[in-house]
């Protein structure tokens, strides 16, 4: 009966935790009782007796659980940031920086039809104000997407120091029940549940100790959690350095070691993935959209300072110098000369010759000249160069994205196959258990009434 009675239990267990997101179901082994010795040399059997209550786990398929969720935490993360740049550079009811730049060495293209004209001049004017005004758009649409990895790396660092917290103190509770002779197999479930859910934010890897305890690493950095012992992440805004991260953004330390910044060492899973992002993918694309405004404002200001305005006055900045390519997109606007008087737009190469187009004409055919990527590229094939890259490695994360969801949906078949919970075969669990236990009654209530047979002969 007590053996019926521990099924019925478990099954209940089973039942109720049938939705519990890393529940394994439990089952009870029995065996039977020592025998007692009967008359002669026999010996009689006592019934059966609950061993243990088993948790049914594969942690071959578990560890390809947790790194499947890694892989596809990662591409989860580089997709929501992938999306937000590529709204950055998107057309915006067709007005991009594509098309600006294009209207803006139209209007030069205007300004040398009719040099004279201060219409032409004043709608010039409002183009290159357009043109950098996207230009900042762009590069404040970037740092934005910088801050907001910023933000969600200080928020990942506090979850992983909770997890490691949590099988910190797993590892503690569990030692404590096995040694009293208990199954902790809740207890074992929450841990390793904890174990993926840290995973999918820092690559780490684990391993046990003789007692069983967990030994958490992140891999090429170090220990996380070491039987009792959970190491803290940390965070500090630092300087720029020389492997993309951004001035002024967040830095990853741990209590483990004291070499400094373990940044650049993340790899995989959330963080991992937002950093490569931060450092690499929007760097290189706040780098290349620096050097399209250096450029072209350069080679502008070149051209445009040879020509003479309608007073006759030359060597005239049209843009504001630029010292160098650091925060150029940022920097980029009209001189105050132009700004104050569209008249010092310089449009002809020599002084008081009206109808003398020759500056104009000459800055509008930077357009098709290749002043980027060492000679390689126009303005234009740069620009469309860096759209299309981030296309192309949002799809590719994509696609990869796609697959490792096929991957997961496998494994998690896989792993309901063993260690979920049938809610029809538990119900037909708890008859059988439900039948034994009336049978174990039954045993009782006929040796019962033996025993009172017995009795009312002897009084007999």
């Amino acid at each position: 009966m007590m053996a019926a009675q521990t099924a019925i239990a478990t099954s209940g267990h089973n039942i109720s935790n049938a939705n519990t997101e890393g529940y394994n179901r439990q089952r009870v082994e029995t065996t039977t009782a020592e025998p007692r010795k009967g008359p002669g040399n026999l010996f009689v059997g006592r019934g059966t007796q609950v061993s243990r209550v088993e948790r049914i786990n594969d942690n071959y398929l578990e560890k390809h659980i947790r790194d499947g969720a890694r892989d596809m935490a990662g591409f989860e993360e580089k997709d929501v940031m992938l999306n937000q740049l590529e709204d950055v550079f998107n057309e915006l009811n067709g007005d991009g920086l594509n098309r600006l730049v294009a209207r803006f060495f139209n209007e030069f293209r205007k300004l040398s039809n009719d040099p004279d004209s201060e219409a032409v001049r004043q709608s010039l004017r409002e183009a290159t104000n357009a043109l950098s005004n996207d230009f900042k758009r762009i590069r404040r649409g970037i740092t934005g997407i910088q801050e907001h990895i910023d933000n969600r790396i200080e928020g990942y660092s506090t979850q992983v120091n909770a997890f490691a917290e949590q099988i910190k103190d797993l590892n503690i509770k569990i030692k404590v029940l096995e040694q009293n002779g208990g199954s902790p197999n809740d207890l074992l479930d929450q841990r390793d549940e904890a174990l993926k859910n840290l995973s999918e934010l820092v690559n780490v890897s684990m391993h046990t100790d003789k007692e069983g305890s967990y030994i958490v690493n992140v891999r090429n950095i170090g220990p996380l959690v070491t039987g009792p012992v959970a190491e803290r992440f940390s965070v500090m805004r630092t300087p720029a350095d020389d492997q993309g991260k951004p001035e002024n953004s967040y830095d990853v330390r741990t209590s483990a070691t004291a070499a400094g910044p373990v940044t650049h060492f993340l790899r995989g899973a959330k963080m991992g993935s937002l950093l490569e992002i931060r450092d690499s993918t929007l760097s290189e694309a706040l780098n290349r959209l620096d050097n399209l405004a250096f450029t072209m404002g350069n080679a502008v200001n070149q051209v445009h300072a040879q020509g003479f305005t309608r007073s006759g006055a030359t060597g005239v900045a049209y843009f504001k110098p630029l010292t160098g390519k650091e925060r150029a997109a940022e920097l980029l606007q009209l001189s105050d000369e132009i700004v104050d008087n569209v008249n010092n737009i310089a449009a002809s190469g020599t002084p008081e010759s009206a109808g003398d187009n020759r500056v104009a004409v000459a800055i509008s055919g930077l357009q098709n000249l290749r002043l980027l990527n060492e000679g390689r590229a126009t303005v234009d094939d740069f620009y469309n160069s860096m759209v299309s890259e981030v296309g192309v490695v949002r799809a590719k994360n994509g696609q990869a994205m796609k697959q490792q969801s096929s991957i997961m949906g496998q494994l998690s078949k896989m792993r309901e196959q063993i260690s979920g919970v049938s809610l029809d075969e538990e119900t037909a669990n708890l008859m059988k258990y439900q039948h034994a236990f009336d049978a174990s009654a039954k045993v009782i209530a006929v040796a019962d009434e033996m025993l009172d047979t017995v009795l009312s002969l002897k009084r007999m």
